[in-house]
């Protein structure tokens, strides 16, 4: 949180500003733009890094009751700094659009903080988690560097007016966008909270393991749909055809990819809970069967609100964002009252399903862009093959249950194949024969 707040979210507004510059291909505009980024996450890492200094011993005292960790927590003050500093450079990475560069930027950055941490854990065990934390983001700093370097050349301005001046939308779209962010931890912690309170800390551990499976096993597939997405939308904010033509395009990709993800992970659910956790858990099953409608939802409806982003209308972003995070609380509270565990699956059903209408609505009305019938009718069949994967761990025939989950999923994967070529154009099948070798 203390990074989150430090970095004013520079890291996601700035990607903006880089499209636009980018798309207008006015190599001057894109040389100060990359240059405002560099030098404002410059001033944010020393922000963080300052308060990360300053409140080392309050975080101490927070998280552990006492002040033995304090010179942990001011070692922690470079990991901040250095997180802040690899955002920025990410950024510029994405902004541009150089999707090769990003991808090596990040493996190799991984596999080199992965080489130097495994002799550290192994030589001090627990007391090498520190000086691991700090190296991590070092490494993926330094590698995100070098690759946007190549680029551009780097200049950090330290005129604070300046940098306030040139960088007052960027900031004051981070700033929103980090808002949303305290908003989504806040409701978190309050729903943790309240089931704490009426259904204590074993309901909240059933809660947490449900949420985060799903997160998990999707958020790779999220990020790597919308790390090229948001760049693409903000280069042509201001054509609402083409915003309307990539939101389609995007949202029919997203459902496309993730559905058998979906059914494959629905169909070997009860073996994936016992793998991460054990048969205990069992009882999230049915939460997680329901709550997974309103992932789905979910990944098709930030699609949309990525574009009132892309727009700069952080006004009504930030109104949504509020409303949907009260209502998700009041839902929640609500829901699991009358239907315990299994409520909150409803919940999270009801809350993707309230977001995609209050985005759709918003974007319809102020920029006449909405989701074609195509991705309508795509959706209605996904979700017949989800809800009949549902329904499969209920036989008790384990040959059955495996030979008509296998079934399924073989279907879902040929419709995904079959309409990527129809709408998309994509053949998949083409391309491994061609990347086969021969």
């Amino acid at each position: 949180m203390l990074k989150t707040g430090a970095s004013l979210g520079i890291s996601q507004s700035s990607i903006r500003e880089i499209s636009e510059a980018n798309e207008s291909q006015n190599k001057s505009r894109l040389e100060d733009a990359i240059n405002l980024t560099v030098s404002i996450t410059v001033f944010t890492s020393l922000i963080g890094f300052i308060l990360s200094l300053v409140l080392s011993q309050y975080l101490s005292v927070f998280a552990f009751g006492n002040t033995f960790r304090t010179n942990d927590f001011l070692l922690l003050s470079f990991a901040v700094s250095l997180t802040i500093l690899w955002e920025g450079q990410t950024a510029i990475l994405k902004g541009i659009r150089e999707q090769t560069l990003l991808a090596k930027s990040n493996i190799f950055g991984g596999v080199l903080g992965l080489i130097i941490s495994v002799p550290i854990y192994l030589i001090f065990k627990q007391n090498g988690v520190i000086p691991v934390l700090i190296i991590t983001p070092l490494s993926a700093y330094l590698l995100s560097k070098y690759f946007t370097s190549k680029l551009v050349s780097h200049k950090i301005n330290f005129n604070v007016k300046e940098l306030y001046n040139k960088g007052n939308g960027m900031i004051k779209m981070g700033m929103a966008l980090t808002f949303t962010v305290f908003l989504s931890q806040l409701s978190t912690f309050l729903i943790s909270s309240y089931l704490s309170n009426h259904g204590g800390l074993k309901m909240v551990g059933f809660y947490n393991a449900g949420t985060m499976i799903m997160v998990g096993y999707f958020s790779v597939v999220i990020n790597a749909l919308t790390t090229d997405y948001f760049p693409r939308i903000s280069a042509i904010n201001s054509d609402n055809k083409k915003l309307q033509s990539e939101l389609n395009q995007q949202s029919i990709v997203s459902l496309l990819i993730v559905l058998p993800l979906i059914v494959l992970f629905l169909f070997l659910l009860p073996i994936i809970i016992r793998f991460l956790y054990s048969k205990e858990f069992y009882p999230i099953i049915d939460f997680v069967k329901i709550g997974i409608y309103g992932t789905l939802i979910s990944i098709c409806s930030n699609q949309i609100d990525l574009i009132l982003v892309a727009k700069n209308n952080l006004k009504i972003y930030t109104i949504i964002s509020i409303v949907y995070r009260i209502l998700e609380f009041l839902f929640t509270m609500i829901l699991y009252k009358y239907f315990g565990l299994t409520g909150l699956g409803y919940s999270l059903f009801l809350m993707g399903a309230i977001h995609m209408a209050l985005m759709s609505i918003a974007v319809k009305k102020m920029y006449q862009i909405q989701l074609n019938p195509t991705f309508l009718k795509l959706s209605i069949v996904a979700v017949s093959f989800i809800f009949s994967t549902s329904l499969i761990n209920k036989i008790n025939n384990d040959t059955i249950k495996y030979i008509t989950g296998c079934l399924i999923l073989l279907a879902s994967c040929y419709f995904c194949l079959y309409f990527s070529k129809k709408y998309l154009k994509v053949d998949f099948v083409q391309i491994l024969k061609i990347k086969s070798p021969k």
